[in-house]
C-alpha cells in the first residue's frame, strides 16, 4: 500500500516538472528558430535587411504555430 504512494507521488512531481519545462524552453526554442531564419533569409537574398527578415520570419513561425 505505501509503495503506491510513492509512485503516486512520483508520478504527480514528474508531470509537474515536464509541465514547467515545456513552458519554460519553448520560448527559447522558439527564438532560435527565428534567430536560424533569419541568418538564412539573409544569405538566400542579400538586399533584405536583417530587420525586415526578422520580421519576415517571426510572422511566419507564428502563423505555423497557432
Amino acid at each position: 500500500m505505501y509503495k503506491n504512494y510513492k509512485l503516486f507521488l512520483f508520478l504527480v512531481i514528474a508531470v509537474i516538472f515536464l509541465y514547467y519545462s515545456m513552458n519554460k524552453y519553448e520560448e527559447f526554442s522558439i527564438k532560435k528558430t527565428i534567430s536560424a531564419c533569419v541568418l538564412a533569409k539573409s544569405k538566400i537574398t542579400k538586399e533584405i535587411s536583417p530587420q525586415e527578415a526578422r520580421n519576415i520570419c517571426e510572422k511566419e513561425i507564428r502563423e505555423k504555430l497557432d
